[in-house]
């Protein structure tokens, strides 16, 4: 029931990305609440970046990828029914290929039909011309569903008979390899989770890397860096080192859950979600960019926000919905303002120190997402393109120049060309929304360059990786176990709701930060965190 003679609790949602909307959105269910967003973008974030195709503007891109698969997602999958936002199985199929130099037929390495062997020599070559020069050779593929599927060789293209039987052996070890270590890796995996070990701060996996269980366990180097790392490095939209770094836990409780799971897409975009999501709230500030915080002036109210313009807020609760970096920075520019104005009141002072040494701990990526129509990106052989292409630039090239649609040497990083139109109703769209026979790719982290008349826009992102430290920060001081043997038993940590600041997003939640990190946080935040402070009774909506 609501409290008529009670003034309002005023929110400030700072970001608007999916934590940040689903947080507003919550609050926004009940009247005594008042949340405000401010954005300092023009749009709100989660969309912000999104295009969209075609003669009639009607084929939407999301910018980055936005897929999701069933079993991880399950708070995120709960908000998108209330929402009733429609969504299509995306089908993913993959190939793995390599960025290479061509062959000189003067040295020593393949057998040729003259006696003589093929190398690659090293090609020099600025980015923006290496696609006219490379060649893109697949070495594997795989079709059917996320779990059950066919993996496929290449075609051989020897010359010879000899070549032909070298080429059909390694195409027999290679599956041999990957289908026997996949298997292993997943009956691992499941008879882990199932036990509850991958839950367990106690167990001996929990203090492992997944580079370090790989290596005790003895996998094929073949298959964790060519195949393995390569495919979840796009999924967490970081460098092969830092996947090799990621707490192992985190990866084999995502194969576990996904096991038998089906992958989807928004249909029509994420721009459905924003529309949603934003449709019930009042206050959305655009173009606003908090640049300092200090205890409110104003009776009743715990904080002051200042924008850039100088325009004065007051809140009762601040919730920081953006990366943990940049709340970090607008902290660290409060916490200096606080000392220079000798503030009275340390209590904010020593609540921010106690949040930013938290915040510390984590670590960032910065990928860059381009969609184009340039297909040179693709394997050289068309027969091998897959919905999801996953790239390796080939120690052969050697990138002479850097430009602003390529991610900066040492390339340490997959990568990943989605062709659009194989997972979005591929022949209902191409005929009535795009009106032609473009292929429309999104290619993150690009070593290599498409043509700039083929570039339909690019966007420079920055991500959370997970390691060992930022997992212990989360759980010191974000979302806290109640037991150290399940830690699917969460509250909310020590450094949430001190003098009304509250942090939500996918980096802050446990497990790789993808979407449901978003809306979980958000939920716990608002239903056990503000609205308890408040003594105000909520329930999830969904």
């Amino acid at each position: 029931m609501v409290d008529s003679k009670r003034e309002p609790v005023k929110v400030a949602v700072i970001g608007s990305g999916l934590a940040g909307l689903t947080s507003a959105y919550l609050l926004s269910h009940h009247e005594q609440f008042e949340p405000h967003i401010f954005e300092k973008g023009e749009k709100l974030g989660m969309d912000a970046s999104s295009i969209s195709v075609g003669s009639k503007d009607k084929f939407r891109i999301d910018v980055p990828m936005r897929s999701f698969m069933s079993g991880y997602y399950s708070h995120l999958f709960r908000l998108y029914k209330h929402l009733k936002i429609s969504f299509i199985p995306a089908k993913f199929s993959f190939g793995w290929y390599r960025i290479q130099a061509p062959f000189n037929n003067t040295n020593t390495e393949t057998p040729t039909t003259e006696g003589k062997k093929n190398t690659r020599e090293s090609l020099y070559i600025a980015t923006d011309q290496a696609t006219f020069k490379t060649v893109n050779e697949s070495h594997l593929t795989y079709s059917g569903s996320r779990t059950i599927g066919m993996l496929e060789p290449p075609e051989s293209r020897a010359t010879s008979f000899t070549e032909y039987l070298y080429d059909l052996y390694m195409s027999c070890w290679k599956l041999y390899v990957v289908a026997i270590s996949y298997l292993w890796l997943m009956g691992m995996s499941l008879w882990l989770y199932h036990r509850g070990h991958l839950k367990n701060r106690n167990h001996v996996i929990y203090r492992m890397t997944l580079g370090d269980w790989f290596k005790r366990n003895k996998f094929h180097p073949y298959f964790i860096h060519d195949i393995f790392v390569p495919l979840f490095a796009a999924v967490c939209t970081n460098s092969w080192k830092s996947m090799l770094d990621y707490p192992v836990v985190d990866v084999l409780e995502y194969m576990a859950m996904g096991l038998f799971q089906e992958s989807y897409v928004v249909s029509g975009g994420v721009r459905h979600i924003v529309d949603r999501l934003s449709s019930p709230l009042q206050h959305v500030h655009l173009q606003t960019c908090i640049v300092s915080m200090k205890p409110s002036s104003k009776p009743g109210y715990k904080l002051e926000l200042q924008d850039a313009s100088g325009q004065i807020h007051h809140f009762h609760h601040v919730i920081f919905a953006t990366q943990g970096n940049q709340a970090l920075n607008i902290l660290q520019q409060c916490q200096s303002h606080l000392v220079h104005c000798n503030e009275k009141d340390q209590t904010l002072y020593k609540d921010i120190e106690s949040a930013s040494d938290i915040l510390r701990q984590f670590r960032y990526d910065k990928a860059i997402v381009v969609n184009h129509t340039d297909t040179r990106l693709l394997p050289s052989n068309p027969k091998c393109w897959r919905s999801l292409n996953l790239a390796s630039l080939d120690p052969s090239v050697q990138l002479s120049a850097k430009n602003d649609v390529t991610i900066p040497f040492p390339h340490d990083t997959t990568m990943t060309t989605h062709i659009l139109t194989m997972t979005h109703h591929t022949n209902h769209v191409l005929k009535e929304y795009l009106g032609g026979d473009d292929i429309y790719m999104q290619t993150t982290n690009p070593c290599v360059s498409p043509l700039p008349e083929k570039i339909l826009s690019k966007a420079w992102f920055e991500r959370a990786t997970v390691t060992l430290t930022s997992k212990k920060a989360i759980f010191d001081g974000l979302f806290t176990p109640l037991d150290n043997a399940d830690t699917g038993s969460l509250v909310l940590g020590r450094c949430q709701g001190n003098s009304g600041i509250w942090f939500v997003g996918s980096y802050c939640w446990p497990g790789i930060p993808l979407l449901e990190g978003c809306v979980a946080s958000s939920e716990k935040v608002v239903l056990e965190g503000i609205a308890q402070v408040e003594d105000i009774t909520m329930n999830t909506p969904w």
